[in-house]
């Protein structure tokens, strides 16, 4: 049985998706067979109450253009959603990922076995099978994001340094949203526009 491929080789991505680029009228058609995706819920936590509603809004922040399969999206989740469930309870928090996996990566499965230069093609039609799915992630978007209080800060920044070892690049924790200027400089965080994706200085944070 042939094993799974590194990421490193689909992590990086510099053009369109392979089914936009094939077809003929150029439509953006999803790409059939292969595994399905991995992550299926996307919230946690108590998703009535309002982002506005809470002290802060922390995000992890991509640093760098990468492809992110649907077990690391699963993986993350994992990672946040359940610890914080588990101290905060369910009503403590708001979490949510943003990423969708929506990009299929193909593998040209070689068999390794004796005999197999006999019974395939090697790299003759070599654009492959469907076998997962990813998200493509542009540097500077937030990945997942957590709405809570103040006195919860620490708990989440600790939970998103550990998501952060399930993306093949390098992430930081950032300040999305707040209630008060008082809060905001409490966090320690750099206020971040999700939008622009781009930092806010610090003399501008008064009129976010």
């Amino acid at each position: 049985m042939a094993h799974r491929r590194p990421w490193h080789c689909y992590s990086k991505w510099t053009r369109r998706p392979f089914q936009h680029k094939r077809s003929s009228n150029h439509r953006r058609e999803y790409a059939r067979g292969g595994a399905q995706s991995k992550i299926v819920r996307y919230w946690g936590g108590d998703k009535d109450t309002p982002w506005e509603e809470w002290d802060v809004v922390i995000g992890l922040k991509c640093d760098k253009q990468v492809q992110l399969s649907s077990n690391a999206l699963e993986a993350i989740r994992i990672s946040v959603n359940s610890y914080l469930q588990k101290v905060l309870g369910r009503t403590g928090f708001r979490f949510r990922v943003r990423s969708k996996p929506f990009q299929k990566y193909r593998e040209n499965r070689m068999l390794a076995f004796a005999g197999a230069d006999r019974v395939q093609s090697g790299m003759r039609n070599s654009f492959g099978r469907s076998t997962g799915m990813c998200a493509r992630i542009r540097a500077g978007s937030i990945i997942c994001d957590v709405g809570t209080n103040l006195k919860n800060v620490a708990i989440v920044r600790d939970r998103f340094r550990i998501a952060s070892m399930k993306v093949p690049c390098g992430c930081s924790t950032v300040l999305i949203k707040y209630k008060t200027p008082e809060i905001m400089k409490k966090t320690g965080l750099p206020i971040y526009d999700a939008k622009k994706r781009q930092e806010i200085p610090i003399y501008e944070f008064a009129t976010v």
